[in-house]
């Protein structure tokens, strides 16, 4: 028989990880998937996803999430070209790049273990059930990407590090920063390269000096460098506010509240992954706005796992990069140091399994020198199987676009998300009452989140429902009142009920409040054509609009046209806020008019304070 080496180990387990997610080649679209591959029209053709190159990650719509993939885009497009669109392709494809992450796992393992405890680790990777979320939807794919551009980063710079001649060490150069570089390209956290190469290079035994591996590290930060810049130009304009919705109202105090009770399931999640959810909004993690015994014990218990990280540096490196490794990757959307796009996610915690991975093989392997070695393999293969089993009873949770909204709604009716989820769903099936009380419940399960009471707003003036149409813009206008969509909405919904002086007062206030926003002025602007204001107001105000979205030429002749609408003597203190509002923008255009519109004044703070 065969003796087993560090590459048979990690073919096994690679093996082993494609054979147990095959089922998932049975699951449809489900979750993201229809908006981000399915009905995205970068993801059609190899030709489609090369154009959307220097494209946000979200197609036209969703872009405010500032997210930017192009790589993750691009396998998706040769998925489009290759299959024709089938679905089930798309699904092998993640099936066969988590079986080359768990190769690349087994391999950054074998630098500690032999191969037996190599093994080990890779099939717990391979089989850990908060994977599924990652392999079985289709979208989850940027987090397996990433995971094999990092992995392969950190076996590239132990090669360049160890390089006998120039040409080696040039070539493994390349290879690291061509590694590092798609892993930033499939997902943004793709930044914590240098970290991961660096905490590698600190726990090898064999690591050369600093100043030897200088050029690599000066290159990885260059190219990090440059993504990010790249990122920023493209899609980072949006990450400001791009956070949860759960948090981004709230202050750093209140966000870490809840934050470090939270942290209890991310270990709960890498220790004992039995009990899954595809969505952790509020309040399946409750919000919390006052530090309490749970926010305690989870900053106990966190500082206590980085802790064991680096006490094991010098005694176990393969169980310290493994739980520092966790640390790192899961930083970017622990919501610690600033708000991220989720509250807790079951795919975040793709490469932080790392963590109870490498223990587990570094275990397998202590069992030996304990003399409780048959104990230990009846025992991790006993792990292994109910891993392996729940994994295998998961799949099917993403088999298509329903059944993740209907089982999480049955699991946790208290998710805020699941709530919103399914009440756009019931709109495209047209039932539009159900759809609504989905909405009501939401805004009252997470009152500070606008987003419920948006759709809520929406959705009743589609019905026909105008006074809780207006009831749900003033308390979205309460959250939110510097929101252009959210101003539109108040106006048009007093206005429905009759009460336009008020739709109009709040167009204005919103001019007043945002002068550097077209659509606030294109708001006031159809509340004054519907209030019969003179010609010149209309014309002024719409010129704002145009200049301020750079339509220089239509904003000339829309003042043009208010110069030779406007009367001789001035007006009401409402022309006068309208100068006001609009003065900067006519004195850049039309100075001439700018004097006609304060003529009979001494000076323009006369009548016109600024």
């Amino acid at each position: 028989m065969p003796s087993l080496t560090k590459n048979r180990a990690a073919w096994i387990a690679a093996a082993v990880a494609a054979a147990v997610y095959l089922l998932a080649v049975r699951n449809g679209w489900a979750g993201d998937d229809m908006v981000a591959i399915r009905d995205n029209p970068a993801t059609k053709s190899i030709g489609a996803a090369l154009r959307a190159w220097f494209e946000p990650y979200w197609p036209e719509g969703f872009r405010w999430a500032g997210l930017y993939r192009p790589f993750t885009i691009v396998t998706y497009g040769v998925d489009g070209t290759v299959s024709g669109g089938a679905v089930w392709w798309f699904h092998l494809t993640n099936v066969l790049l988590h079986g080359l992450a768990v190769f690349l796992v087994v391999r950054v393992a074998a630098a500690w273990l032999a191969p037996l405890g190599a093994l080990a680790a890779g099939l717990l990777f391979a089989l850990h059930p908060v994977h599924v979320e990652a392999v079985a939807n289709t979208v989850g794919r940027a987090e397996i990407l990433v995971a094999i551009g990092l992995l392969a980063g950190v076996l590239t710079a132990r090669r360049y590090r160890r390089a006998s001649t120039q040409f080696r060490r040039c070539l493994w150069f390349t290879a690291c920063l061509f590694s590092v570089a798609l892993g930033m390209a499939s997902k943004e956290h793709g930044v914590i390269a240098v970290a991961l190469i660096g905490l590698d290079h600190f726990l090898d035994a064999d690591r050369r000096s600093l100043r030897d591996a200088m050029p690599l590290y000066l290159g990885v930060v260059a190219v990090t460098l440059a993504w990010l810049f790249v990122w920023r130009g493209i899609a980072g304009v949006y990450v400001a506010g791009s956070g949860h919705a759960a948090l981004v109202y709230m202050s750093n105090a209140q966000r870490l509240a809840t934050m470090f009770p939270a942290y209890l399931d991310v270990l709960r999640l890498l220790a004992w992954p039995f009990r899954l959810a595809s969505d952790y909004s509020p309040q399946v993690i409750p919000i919390r706005v006052d530090f309490g015994w749970l926010a305690l014990l989870g900053i106990l218990s966190s500082s206590a796992f980085v802790a064991t990280g680096m006490i094991l540096v010098k005694r176990t490196p393969v169980v310290a990069f493994g739980i520092l490794a966790a640390v790192v990757s899961y930083l970017p959307t622990s919501n610690l140091l600033f708000t991220s796009g989720v509250v807790l996610g079951e795919r975040n915690l793709y490469l932080a399994v790392l963590a109870p991975s490498l223990l587990f093989g570094w275990a397998v392997m202590r069992a030996r020198s304990w003399r409780i070695e048959r104990a230990a393999l009846f025992g991790a293969g006993a792990v292994l199987l109910a891993f392996g089993v729940r994994t295998i009873d998961r799949i099917p949770f993403w088999i298509d676009a329903q059944n993740p909204i209907v089982e999480e709604q049955t699991a946790h009716p208290e998710n805020y998300q699941t709530r919103i989820v399914l009440a756009r769903h019931l709109a495209a099936l047209r039932d539009s009452s159900w759809a609504m009380a989905e909405l009501l419940v939401a805004g009252e399960l997470l009152p500070t989140d606008p987003g419920a009471a948006v759709l809520a707003t929406r959705h009743a003036a589609v019905q026909g429902r105008r006074l809780l149409a207006l009831r749900e813009a003033k308390r979205a206008y309460t959250l939110l009142p510097t929101d252009p969509g959210i101003i539109e909405q108040l106006v048009s919904a007093y206005h429905e009920v009759g009460k336009t002086d008020s739709a109009l007062a709040i167009a204005a206030a919103g001019v007043d409040s945002m002068r550097s926003s077209a659509d606030v002025f294109d708001v006031y602007a159809y509340m004054l054509a519907l209030t019969d204001a003179p010609a010149w107001r209309r014309y002024v105000v719409n010129a704002a609009g145009s200049w301020l979205r750079g339509e220089l030429l239509t904003a000339t002749v829309m003042l043009d046209s208010a110069s030779v609408s406007l009367p001789s003597g001035r007006g009401s203190e409402m022309d006068c806020a309208d100068v006001r509002r609009t003065v900067r923008i006519v004195d850049a255009l039309m100075p001439e008019l700018s004097t006609r519109l304060l003529e009979g004044t001494s000076s323009r703070e006369a009548l016109c304070p600024m």
